[in-house]
């Protein structure tokens, strides 16, 4: 979850799983580098997170209104985190602009 300050609401950002975008480009008969891929699994990711939110019983503050689906894991080598493995927060606020 990403929260800023200037918003009041919390911004979801989910890596999703290679395989299962695999499996689901597969289903769909698409190549699985497809970016429409990643759009088709909004709703479906959507969904999930309110029905996870809802049975834990989050308050409104907590559930994400808005997502930002990526498709490639947070690492060192990709300059997202840095060697002791947080995030470098001037690349994640270009990142989860939204």
């Amino acid at each position: 979850m990403y929260g800023h300050s200037l918003r009041d609401f919390v911004v979801g950002v989910i890596v999703l799983d290679p395989e299962r975008l695999a499996a689901h480009a597969k289903q769909a008969g698409k190549d699985p580098s497809d970016e429409s891929l990643v759009e088709e699994l909004r709703p479906i990711v959507d969904a999930d997170l309110k029905a996870l939110a809802t049975k834990n019983k989050f308050n409104s503050l907590e559930k994400p209104k808005q997502l930002i689906l990526l498709t490639e894991p947070f690492s060192i080598e990709n300059g997202i985190l840095t060697p002791t493995m947080k995030i470098k927060r001037n690349i994640a606020t270009e990142m989860f602009k939204a």
